[in-house]
């Protein structure tokens, strides 16, 4: 199992109507002949997840590519 990272995000919550944080878990993934790692958001946490009626998140669908200060040269 790779490096997870938990990393706080903002945004503009749809379901709330207002700005919201979520928790976006991160995993550590390998790409075959890349030496730097990869990452991507394997979970969330969200106080309100259990009646949210939204399929995805967006606060985390538009979440940065790397947890922040993890994963870039």
């Amino acid at each position: 199992m790779g490096k997870r990272a938990p990393t706080l995000l903002s945004g503009d919550c749809p379901y709330l109507k207002k700005r919201h944080s979520i928790i976006a878990i991160y995993r550590e993934t390998s790409i075959p002949n890349q030496a730097v790692p990869h990452y991507q958001v394997d979970e969330i946490e969200c106080d309100y997840s259990d009646e949210c009626g939204l399929e995805k998140c967006p606060i985390a669908e538009i979440a940065p590519k790397h947890p922040p200060g993890i994963g870039l040269a």
